[in-house]
């Protein structure tokens, strides 16, 4: 009995790590210091040390309510699909390192261009999103944006 259930376990523990190994390997992975942005006609790199940084201060929300003031250097969101070439979207996914997403419509950028913002924050870009009543669009560490 102690032996079947030690194979067992050996076999779901090799699982684990095979299935893990496919999912890392299938991460993308960003030069420090740049986002990818991708759309569905092509994919390119930026250089966050190329866009334009603007002086963006506002407040966010978190899930209790507590609200935090934001007075940092970032990347106008709006600005985004122009570098990509994409004229016409309905929205923006923005991706962390460990896959986290947040979407943000066309029409909540069209109403308010100074919505959501990607601040620097030591070294790495954080989506912010104004507005919103808790911070789950936030997201730490984006490396990649998809324009739909």
């Amino acid at each position: 009995m102690k032996k079947r259930i030690l194979t067992v376990i050996s076999l779901l523990l090799a699982l684990t790590s095979f299935c893990g190994a496919i999912y890392l390997g299938q991460r993308q992975q960003v030069e420090s210091g740049s986002i990818l942005i991708k759309t569905p006609s092509n994919e390119i790199s930026v250089s966050l040390s190329d866009l334009p940084l603007t002086k963006v201060e506002g407040e966010t929300v978190n899930k209790k309510g507590e609200v935090k003031k934001i007075s940092a250097q970032g990347y106008e969101v709006a600005y985004i699909p122009s570098l990509a070439g994409a004229d016409k979207y309905t929205e923006i996914s923005v991706y962390s390192d460990d896959e986290y997403h947040a979407d943000i419509s066309a029409d909540e950028l069209l109403a308010d261009v100074n919505k959501a913002w990607l601040i620097l924050e030591e070294e790495s870009p954080r989506l912010i999103v104004f507005g919103d009543t808790d911070s789950k669009r936030n997201v730490k560490n984006v490396v990649r944006i998809e324009i739909k």
